[in-house]
């Protein structure tokens, strides 16, 4: 482009990127032609290290400045926006934008929002984003609105973190108040600056405020406000921690009853501002053996009650898997009784492969006929009563590969194991967990990439290395399951076996969010661990160690 347009000299890579396009085959034609408030703006858009973003002419057409870049994202929206019409550029938000920049271009009026949320596309995928901007008109010389100017910052991080922060103060004092220990702070002055509904509703005040230190005197045994004035003042001075013994009269019947308060120093910049500290009743552990006697009969009560309703409630969870699994026969036997009914009289005109897709029903009913019935079993018997086999993981492995036959066929998909080895088992159970993680990884796969899985084994002796839960005396089984699929952000490693948790919505990846969690169970029941590690579109890998012999 001729160096003539020095509006747009220097800019960043926004100020090349309008330098080399080629305005020619847009509305808007070559630079020399574009009115001079648009010139104008746009150099100072161009040089602002604020973000900035400027809606031009009767379409809106797109431009904006290196600050702004950043809030664009990746494997979205930029550079493919810039001179691109508003509705087509902001598609996804436009029901939100467009009433917005009409109040601007229609009335000339500028608004300002502040972390207002507005969904956009970036990084690959929609993403709740909250804004503070303003629209401001660009008026040519005859006063009428040629384009909007958003001065905007994203304040996503801000606002989730302010969310964070008052949903962990909303969490805290839900469970101090539940709490039946007392939780305070205070001052240097013994001033209550905040406490608990157990602390306040003993001594009978409703509002933190009121509770100064002169409550202490009225509250506190006459012969015990020596040992509150010593020991606050000892730590006050030595700036330390503290544990006294006092007694505080009830509210409510005017006894005094023991506690015990501990402390520790609150600081802010590096000064100390106060205490923070509990203080439990130990008004009954100072009271005859008899009561306390009493009191852990009670309980000792309560537990039994507890233990029977838990034993009753297992009774009953056992009755329910026995029934569900009964009922999830009946429509199997159905399915396998009219499949012979064909087999025996229409099997002879289906064609080749009509037959061997009705023979795989017929496989799979039986697969899912055998599935219950351990599952029945499952339901019904404890971890040490399950009968572990010797089993090779090449055989297995190649098992769960003929089962995931089509899924792969249509992807173009591969399953490596690279080593194998002998190791004892459940053989259901561990079916089922090479079955759902190497579904898992053919299921999320990239669009234009085929899946790529690959399975190895390693002998491992070092176990504690791994896993403090884990014997070094022992030898273990490392298999690693290693996939090139889309992968996901590290912070999930731990969620992502988590009962229902669904890193991708049900339109994008069908699935229940069970798999995971049942892999997580019969790892635990093999006595072994599981761990997972991920990029965000580069791939995952799981890593399962568990005794090579039970």
């Amino acid at each position: 482009m001729n160096k003539k347009f020095h509006f747009l000299d220097d800019g960043g890579e926004m100020g090349r990127l309008m330098r080399e396009k080629d305005w020619s085959l847009t509305p808007l034609g070559t630079p020399d032609g574009w009115p001079h408030n648009l010139r104008t703006t746009l150099n100072i858009m161009l040089n602002s290290p604020f973000p900035m973003f400027l809606f031009w002419g009767d379409t809106l057409k797109s431009f904006y400045n290196d600050a702004y870049r950043p809030i664009l994202g990746n494997d979205g929206k930029h550079p493919k926006i810039l001179g691109l019409n508003g509705k087509q550029a902001w598609s996804e938000s436009w029901s939100d934008v467009e009433p917005m920049l009409k109040i601007v271009t229609e009335n000339g009026e500028s608004i300002w929002k502040e972390n207002l949320m507005v969904p956009i596309f970036r990084n690959g995928r929609m993403e709740d984003v909250y804004w503070t901007f303003s629209y401001s008109p660009v008026k040519n010389e005859e006063g009428e609105v040629s384009g909007v100017l958003v001065i905007v910052t994203d304040t996503t991080e801000a606002v989730l973190a302010e969310r964070r922060l008052k949903e962990s103060e909303r969490r805290f004092r839900e469970v101090a108040n539940l709490s039946p220990v007392w939780i305070w702070i205070t001052d240097n002055d013994i001033n209550i600056q905040y406490s608990n509904r157990a602390l306040l509703n003993y001594v009978g005040i409703e509002k933190e405020a009121d509770f100064t230190g002169k409550v202490w005197k009225e509250v506190v045994h006459p012969d015990d406000l020596d040992i509150i004035y010593e020991g606050f003042g000892k730590a006050v001075a030595d700036e330390t921690d503290f544990t006294l013994e006092y007694r505080v009269r009830r509210k409510e019947t005017g006894k005094y009853e023991w506690f015990k308060v501990l402390g520790v120093p609150k600081f802010e910049e590096k000064k100390m501002v106060g205490f923070i500290g509990t203080a439990m009743n130990i008004d009954k552990q100072k009271s005859f053996a008899d009561e306390l006697k009493k009191e852990v009969n009670i309980r000792t009560k309560e537990l039994a009650d507890s233990n029977s309703k838990l034993e009753a409630m297992n009774k009953e969870l056992q009755s329910f898997a026995y029934i569900s699994s009964h009922d999830l026969q009946e429509p199997l036997r159905k399915i396998q009784m009219f499949a012979e009914v064909l087999m025996d009289k229409e099997y002879d005109k289906l064609s080749t492969s009509g037959k061997a897709k009705f023979e795989k029903i017929q496989s799979a009913a039986k697969r899912m006929q055998s599935l219950i019935n351990d599952l029945l079993s499952y339901s019904r018997t404890d971890t040490e009563n399950r009968v572990f086999e010797v089993i090779d993981l090449k055989e297995l492995v190649e098992d769960v590969k003929n089962d995931l036959g089509e899924e792969l066929k249509k992807k173009e998909g591969k399953i490596t194991l690279l080593r194998s080895c002998e190791l004892e088992v459940v053989p259901f159970q561990f079916r089922q967990l090479m079955y759902n993680l190497l579904s898992n990884a053919v299921k999320y796969s990239k669009n234009d990439i085929s899946p790529n899985v690959t399975i190895d084994t390693e002998i491992i002796t070092n176990a504690k290395s791994v896993d403090v839960g884990l014997k070094n005396n022992k030898e273990y089984v490392k298999i690693t399951i290693t996939d090139n699929g889309i992968g996901f952000e590290e912070q999930f490693a731990e969620k992502i076996f988590e009962v229902f948790q669904r890193l991708h919505s049900k339109q994008e990846y069908v699935g229940t969010g069970i798999g995971l969690a049942i892999v997580k169970k019969i790892v635990q029941n093999h006595h072994g661990v599981i761990s997972a590690s991920g990029k965000l579109n580069e791939g995952s890998v799981f890593e399962i160690v568990l005794p090579k012999m039970q």
